[in-house]
């Protein structure tokens, strides 16, 4: 049965966002690379059980912006009941998985359950050092196709049951230059999915999973309305912008 009131979804938004942050924050001081700990280059977020973006810690927003759909393409890749299961990691790092970036931007997935109902996922996003492909680094301005640019791994699961899918992560590892370096931010990100569920799963047995339930959806429907306030005050018309990202020449 759901209760609730005005505090409580103030305090399971609130816990939502330090969360996240959480999560963010151990994924930094776990991460092998320099460009996760230092440049800061990795995004995390909370969805609803459908995939819907509820909070995001702090990182890059175009990252943040795509964790949702990558999730939403996991649902649909893997909604045969049975298919997510307690426990679960799944990861993407193509843009036709997901909507990521490049192929160095890899998401982790965690599915959180609370007395086997399904209430809401984590999810991270960082930039890995080497994920194969033509050239170190996996970039190369001579890349035609996306085949050149690295290992794609397309929405598939990492982890089953909280055991490791090891053959998954030796293809992993072999495609990489820096294999170490990526199991070390692969392991990071794993960290900070697990230590945002165990948060959610706290929150869950404290307030109810209908309590909850409601409250993301709450909170879904305000940033929606928002949204349609702030949209509804722009000014009429049709606009347009033109702007060179890239002249072409070397």
């Amino acid at each position: 049965m759901s209760t609730y009131d005005s505090i409580t979804l103030e305090i399971i938004q609130s816990s939502l966002q330090a969360i996240a942050d959480e999560m963010f924050a151990a994924l930094r001081k776990t991460a092998m690379s320099a460009i996760i700990y230092e440049v800061l280059d990795a995004g995390t977020g909370i969805t609803d059980a459908a995939g819907n973006l509820a909070s995001s810690g702090a990182g890059i927003p175009g990252f943040v912006g795509v964790l949702d759909k990558a999730i939403k393409r996991i649902v649909e890749l893997h909604g045969k009941p049975g298919d997510v299961e307690p426990g679960d990691v799944f990861i993407t790092n193509d843009p036709y998985y997901g909507g990521v970036t490049h192929l160095n931007d890899n998401i982790l997935m965690m599915p959180v359950f609370v007395d086997g109902r399904l209430l809401a996922w984590t999810a991270n996003i960082a930039h890995w050092n080497d994920v194969g492909g033509m050239a170190p680094g996996s970039i190369s301005m001579e890349a035609t196709e996306i085949f050149q640019e690295g290992l794609r791994l397309p929405g598939v699961k990492l982890i089953s049951r909280g055991q490791p899918i090891r053959s998954v992560i030796d293809i992993m590892t072999v495609n990489s230059r820096l294999p170490k370096f990526l199991q070390g931010d692969l392991w990071a990100g794993v960290a900070a999915a697990r230590i945002g569920a165990r948060r959610i799963e706290d929150i869950v047995r404290k307030y109810g999973s209908d309590t909850f339930a409601t409250a993301l959806e709450m909170f879904l429907d305000h940033g929606e309305q928002v949204v349609l306030k702030g949209l509804a005050a722009l000014p009429k018309g049709r606009f347009s912008i033109e702007e060179e990202q890239d002249s072409g020449l070397v």
